[in-house]
C-alpha cells in the first residue's frame, strides 16, 4: 500500500460513520453531505539525515454541506461539523492513530494547518458550502 492508499483508508471509515458516502480522492462533488480528500504535497523535505529523512505530505479534507441564506442555524451547524472533524483528526494524533504508511515509514504527528474551517466556496443557487480544513502529516523515511 502507498502513502495516498493509506491515508483514504484511514479517513474512509470516519466519512462513512459521519455522512454516510464515500470518501472522494482528489475530487470533490457537488453533493450536500459530502467529503473528499485533496493531496497538496507528498513526501516535501523537511530535513534530511544521513538514515533518511524528516518528511511531510500535505493533504486538504473538504466537506460540503447545505448553505442557507437566512436567519436560521444550517450554516452554523455545517461549521460545527467541519470543527468536529477537525477535532476528531487531532484526537487521532494525541491517541497516535495513524495511517499506515508503507514500511520504512514512521509518523512522528499528524496536524490541522488552521484553528478553524475556512468556508471555501458557496454555491447558493445549489443551497451548498464548501468548507476546507488543511491538514500536514509528518513522517521519518529511511
Amino acid at each position: 500500500m502507498n502513502k495516498h492508499e493509506a491515508m483514504k483508508e484511514f479517513f474512509k471509515p470516519k466519512v462513512m460513520e459521519l455522512c454516510g458516502s464515500v470518501l472522494g480522492f482528489n475530487f470533490s462533488n457537488e453533493e450536500a453531505e459530502s467529503v473528499a480528500f485533496v493531496t497538496e504535497y507528498a513526501d516535501k523535505l523537511i530535513k534530511k539525515y544521513k538514515v533518511g529523512a524528516e518528511k511531510a505530505y500535505g493533504f486538504s479534507v473538504i466537506i460540503t454541506k447545505p448553505y442557507s441564506i437566512g436567519s436560521d442555524d444550517v450554516n452554523l451547524e455545517a461549521m460545527n461539523f467541519a470543527q468536529a472533524f477537525m477535532d476528531w483528526l487531532e484526537e487521532q494524533n494525541r491517541k497516535r492513530q495513524y495511517p499506515d504508511f508503507p514500511d520504512g515509514c514512521q509518523i512522528k504527528k499528524m496536524e490541522n494547518l488552521q484553528n478553524m474551517p475556512n468556508l471555501a466556496a458557496v454555491n447558493v443557487k445549489e443551497g451548498l458550502a464548501r468548507y476546507m480544513i488543511q491538514c500536514r502529516l509528518i513522517y521519518f523515511e529511511k
